[in-house]
């Protein structure tokens, strides 16, 4: 009599006896977990499909193993610190596969998104602006593992399934306002999708900022804000103040208050308090957690 398991749990037991054993046969893994084989072997097909796991062929046999970075992550004893500190040793290695199979396995359970993003990924790319400040990494590869981190954080969103409810009549529209940015916006990206909303990533406008782009800016945002019959969300993330304060003054005409438009403002901690001062009109954020629950909040 064979047992019955859901993929879930097929791919669990797959992956934890593969960690153990590398690398297996079909008939090998099938007996291990008293399952068919046949049955036993279209799951196997679907995990290979899904990237979980790998296989070479040795003769006429199929060997199944796993690639680096792949593992077993519970939603309920996750070890967060751990997964982060592996997360920054296989950039700093260059091991970008790692790096992608880390992110594969998150993406494997029911992880919570936000706690992915506020005790993972922000504190690596912390991190990384850490090392730079102290002169450990130079500009170059600061670049390099940033734009890294970002495609190991859009697998969360290419993985991520979308809600049963839509919020057809609202939308995000993100912007960031400097290279480093680009990580947090790309979370909120994955993160607004999940929430059920449009969200479009306008990208880094930095090096566009002329005299005229505040108009062309303007134009966009009005533009897209004719797509949805709700509201708008416009996100700036920047740590740069000077972006910030050009997108902040073209994004704030008469015309854009008289749409549904709500702008929210997402900066360090310290660049906060001193916009503060001068954007008291403006809700500025310096807690990633905060403005994911004015967002949920405005989203709804």
């Amino acid at each position: 009599m064979y047992n019955k398991y859901t993929l879930q749990e097929i791919q669990r037991k797959v992956i934890e006896i593969l960690q153990n054993n590398n690398p297996m046969s079909s008939s090998e893994i099938a007996k291990e977990l008293g399952i068919n084989r046949i049955t036993m072997s279209k799951y196997l097909d679907i995990l290979y499909f899904q990237k979980i796991i790998n296989n070479k062929k040795i003769g006429s046999v199929n060997f199944w193993y796993l690639d680096p970075g792949i593992t077993n992550i519970d939603s309920k004893d996750e070890n967060y610190l751990e997964i982060q500190q592996n997360l920054i040793a296989a950039l700093l290695g260059g091991q970008k596969e790692v790096c992608d199979n880390i992110m594969l396995s998150l993406t494997n359970r029911t992880s919570n998104l936000k706690r992915i993003f506020t005790d993972i990924c922000i504190p690596t790319l912390n991190t990384i602006s850490e090392l730079y400040d102290r002169g450990k990494i130079g500009k170059s590869e600061k670049i390099h593992l940033i734009r890294n981190l970002s495609n190991a954080i859009r697998i969360l969103g290419n993985n991520t399934k979308l809600p049963n409810i839509r919020h057809e009549n609202s939308q995000v529209v993100i912007i960031s306002g400097d290279n480093d940015s680009n990580p947090i916006c790309d979370m909120l990206e994955i993160l607004t999708t999940r929430l059920g909303a449009k969200s479009t990533f306008i990208g880094n406008v930095e090096n566009s900022i002329d005299p005229f782009f505040d108009i062309d800016l303007h134009r966009y945002i009005i533009k897209l804000t004719k797509r949805v019959r709700g509201k708008t969300i416009v996100i700036v993330v920047s740590n740069n103040e000077t972006s910030i304060r050009f997108i902040h003054s073209a994004l704030l005409e008469s015309e854009m208050k008289e749409k549904k438009i709500q702008l929210l403002i997402f900066s360090s901690k310290s660049l906060k308090e001193k916009l503060d001062r001068h954007i008291p009109d403006s809700n500025l954020h310096g807690d990633f957690e905060s403005l994911i629950a004015v967002i949920e909040t405005s989203i709804k």
